[in-house]
């Protein structure tokens, strides 16, 4: 079977340490139930039409939710993450083209005062 796009991304993403200190998570966030846990979520979030034998674009969300008290070091993997898709953006034969849409967006908070930034990409994939 064929992974998900947001699984590719999700596996990218750990082979070159960007999901380090952080627990991955799939689709919905789930709380550890412990504030000194940041969490990195990756889920789908639509993209264009998918054909047999044409490229398309799958969309993925990826959730930055950092320790609480710990913003500035979800800050930094934020960096990190745009910094290497930026960098490297046909790096995985597996997701094919990848970017960043939107930048770095306004980040909210959880009411247990956690940081969350909502990163979205696209992977233009062709197979």
């Amino acid at each position: 079977m064929t992974p998900m796009m947001y699984e590719r991304v999700r596996n990218m993403f750990g082979e070159v340490g960007l999901t380090t200190g952080f627990t991955v998570q799939q689709l919905m966030y789930e709380d550890p139930n412990d504030l000194s846990k940041a969490v990195m979520v990756f889920r789908p979030n639509g993209g264009s039409n998918i054909r047999h034998d044409l490229g398309s674009e799958h969309y993925v969300l990826v959730d930055v939710i950092g320790a609480k008290g710990k913003r500035g070091d979800a800050m930094a993997a934020v960096n990190r993450i745009i910094d290497y898709v930026q960098a490297n953006p046909m790096a995985d034969e597996c997701i094919g083209y990848i970017q960043n849409i939107g930048a770095i967006p306004a980040p909210a908070l959880t009411e247990e005062g956690r940081i969350v930034f909502r990163l979205q990409f696209a992977c233009t994939f062709g197979d």
